[in-house]
């Protein structure tokens, strides 16, 4: 099962570290500065989407399943979950 990460946790994190390694002023450190650096770029291009999870089961509930006052599926849930994940992957 995947685990999300606190973007912004992860970011103070890493730009601890780059100063804890910048304080002791070790050449031996530069390659990990510059390393940990470039992932702070990447990170800082990636776009954290907000999820309105109620919207978003409610949206599943088709006049059907209201009508005979049923649930979707745990497949079903998963499916549409799945798919909202690829979207906000290709920036839609």
């Amino acid at each position: 099962m995947a685990h999300l990460i606190d973007k912004d946790a992860l970011v103070a994190d890493i730009e601890r570290r780059v100063k804890e390694y910048q304080s002791t002023g070790d050449d031996y450190w530069f390659p990990v500065i510059e390393n940990l650096k470039n992932i702070l770029s990447f990170l800082d291009d990636l776009e954290v989407k907000e999820v309105d999870l109620e919207k978003e089961l409610d949206s599943m509930i088709t006049p059907e399943l209201k009508l005979h006052k049923a649930l979707p599926s745990l497949f079903d849930v998963a499916k549409h979950f799945f798919e909202l994940g690829l979207k906000a992957q290709k920036g839609e």
